[in-house]
């Protein structure tokens, strides 16, 4: 159970540097191959950070997560997916 705590309060602190809520990280249409390729994502991601102990790296870690959202999110608006 404690890490299942852990990792829910990892997933509320990388939202709110993203500015997006934790139900951005959950595909709604399940079953699909983009939900899953999501959810191992998502997944790799936290394990990822779970691993950085030192918090001046996982602010720098969550930073870098951010900037390439924001950078993605401008280049799908400008519809060059």
């Amino acid at each position: 159970m404690g890490q299942q705590t852990d990792v829910a309060r990892i997933l509320e602190r990388i939202a709110a540097e993203l500015g997006v809520p934790v139900s951005a990280f959950h595909e709604q249409e399940t079953g699909s191959e983009t939900a899953g390729a999501m959810q191992n994502a998502v997944a790799a991601l936290l394990s990822a950070f779970a691993m950085v102990r030192d918090p001046a790296e996982r602010h720098r870690c969550i930073a870098r997560v951010g900037d390439q959202a924001t950078r993605f999110r401008a280049t799908s608006a400008d519809g060059e997916d």
